[in-house]
C-alpha cells in the first residue's frame, strides 16, 4: 500500500484532471441525500422516511457546526498562517459541540425516543464528513484536489451501498446507519489519513491562541453556514411541530432537488476558489470584479437551465423515483427550485466575502434573513401547508442574495 500512497502523492495532474476528479466526487455527494430518501421511502415507507427526513435535517444543521466554515478559510490560507494541526484541533472541539447540539435540538423538536436515537446516530455518522472536509481542504491547499474526488467516490459510493443492502436485509434504519458509519470511518482511516500523514504533520495539540484565532477568523463563515441551514430547517421544523411524518416526507422529496442544485453548482465553482483568491491577492481590483461578474452571469444562466428542466421534467421524475403522487405540490416544488438557485449564488458570494476578508459583514445578513424566515413561518405553514413552508424558505434565501449583492457593491466601491 505504501507504493500506492506514494504514487498518488507524486502524481502530476492538470487543473482539468483535478476538476474532473473533484466533480465526480462531488456528484456522488450531491446524489447522496436524494438516494438515501429513495432507499428509505421505497423500502421502509412514507412514515419511516419522515423520521429519516427530519433526522437528516437536524444532522445537516449539526454538520455546519462540525465544519465551522473552515473549508473556505483553509483553502484560501495559501501562506499557511495556520498549521494542519490547528485545523484538526478545532475540528475535534467542534464535533463535541455538534453532538451536544444534536441532543438539545432533538428535545426542542419534541422527538420521541426512537426519532432521537436515529438522529443521534446519524449525527455520529456525519462526524466522518467533518474530517473528510478537513482532509479535502488540505488536499486542495497543496494542489492535490483530485485526491478529494477519489476519496469522496470510494467513501460515499461505498456507504450508499452499505445503507441500501442493510435496509434490504434488515429493514432497520438504525442498523443501516451504524454499518454505514463503520464503513465511512474505515475509508477515512485507510485512504485519507494515510495520505495526509505523508504531507502534513498530524499532532493533536490544543494551542488555544491559534484555536481562538481560527474561531475568530472562521466564525462569520460558520454563522453564515449555520444560519443558512437553519433557514432551510425553519419550514421543516414547523412541519415537524404541526403535521405528521408523512407531510415531512413529501416536503423533503420536493426539497431535495433544490439542495442538489447548490451542490451541483459548488462542484463547478469550488475548484476555482484558489484561483479567485490568487486574483484578489495578486491582480488588480478591476480584474477581480470582472471575475466575480463572470461567475454571477454563469450561475444565473445555469440556474435558468436548471429551472426549465425542473419545470417540465421535475415532478414526473420524482414520482417515478419515489412512487408517490406529487402533482398537488408542483407549485411548491418550483418555488423550492428557485430558492435552490439563489442558494448557489449565496455560496459563491460567501466565498468572495471570505477572500476579501469581510466575513463579519455576513453575520448581519444571515441574522436578518433568519429572523425574517422565523417570524413568517408559522403563519405561512399553518395557512398554506407545504406551499407556505416553501415560500418561507424562498423569502429567507432571496433576502440573503439581495443583501449580499448590495453589500459587495458597497465594499468594493469603498476599497
Amino acid at each position: 500500500m505504501n507504493n500506492v500512497y506514494a504514487y498518488l502523492l507524486n502524481k502530476k495532474v492538470s487543473l482539468k484532471e483535478n476538476t474532473l476528479w473533484y466533480t465526480m466526487g462531488t456528484m456522488c455527494s450531491s446524489a447522496t441525500s436524494f438516494l438515501l430518501m429513495i432507499y428509505v421511502t421505497r423500502i421502509l415507507g412514507v412514515d419511516e422516511a419522515g423520521v429519516f427526513s427530519i433526522s437528516y435535517s437536524v444532522g445537516q444543521l449539526m454538520l455546519s457546526i462540525g465544519w465551522f466554515g473552515t473549508r473556505q478559510f483553509q483553502v484560501s490560507d495559501i501562506n499557511e498562517e495556520f498549521k494542519f494541526s490547528d485545523y484538526l484541533s478545532l475540528k475535534l472541539f467542534m464535533t463535541i459541540i455538534m453532538m451536544v447540539g444534536c441532543l438539545i435540538y432533538s428535545v426542542f423538536l419534541h422527538f420521541n425516543t426512537y426519532k432521537m436515537l436515529v438522529t443521534f446516530l446519524y449525527c455520529l455518522f456525519l462526524i466522518c464528513d467533518v474530517f473528510a472536509d478537513l482532509f479535502s481542504a488540505r488536499f486542495q491547499q497543496v494542489d492535490k484536489l483530485f485526491l478529494s474526488g477519489m476519496s469522496y467516490i470510494i467513501r460515499i459510493l461505498g456507504y450508499n451501498l452499505v445503507i441500501l443492502f442493510s435496509l434490504l436485509c434488515f429493514k432497520n434504519l438504525i442498523v443501516a446507519i451504524v454499518l454505514a458509519m463503520i464503513y465511512s470511518a474505515l475509508e477515512l482511516t485507510f485512504f485519507d489519513l494515510q495520505l495526509i500523514k505523508r504531507i502534513s504533520q498530524i499532532k493533536i495539540e490544543f494551542h488555544m491562541d491559534k484555536i481562538i484565532q481560527l474561531i475568530k477568523n472562521c466564525f462569520p463563515l460558520f454563522i453564515s453556514s449555520f444560519l443558512t441551514t437553519f433557514i432551510v430547517n425553519v419550514p421543516k421544523n414547523a412541519i415537524e411541530l404541526n403535521f405528521d411524518s408523512s407531510v415531512q416526507t413529501y416536503y423533503n422529496i420536493i426539497f431535495m432537488p433544490s439542495y442538489i442544485i447548490n451542490l451541483f453548482c459548488m462542484f463547478i465553482f469550488v475548484p476555482l476558489y484558489t484561483s479567485i483568491a490568487n486574483t484578489w491577492l495578486n491582480s488588480t481590483k478591476d480584474k477581480f470584479i470582472n471575475t466575480v461578474v463572470k461567475l454571477m452571469i454563469f450561475d444565473v444562466l445555469l440556474s435558468l437551465v436548471v429551472f426549465a428542466g425542473c419545470y417540465f421534467l421535475g415532478i414526473p421524475l420524482l414520482e417515478l423515483v419515489y412512487g408517490v403522487d406529487l402533482h398537488s405540490v408542483k407549485s411548491s416544488f418550483l418555488v423550492l427550485i428557485v430558492a435552490g438557485c439563489f442558494t448557489s449564488m449565496n455560496s459563491i458570494l460567501s466565498y468572495i466575502f471570505t477572500v476579501i476578508r469581510r466575513q463579519k459583514f455576513m453575520i448581519y445578513i444571515y441574522v436578518v434573513a433568519m429572523v425574517l424566515a422565523q417570524v413568517m413561518v408559522k403563519t405561512l405553514t399553518l395557512n398554506y401547508g407545504i406551499f407556505g413552508a416553501s415560500l418561507d424558505y424562498l423569502i429567507g434565501i432571496a433576502s440573503i442574495t439581495v443583501m449580499f449583492m448590495l453589500g459587495l457593491v458597497l465594499v468594493l466601491r469603498k476599497d
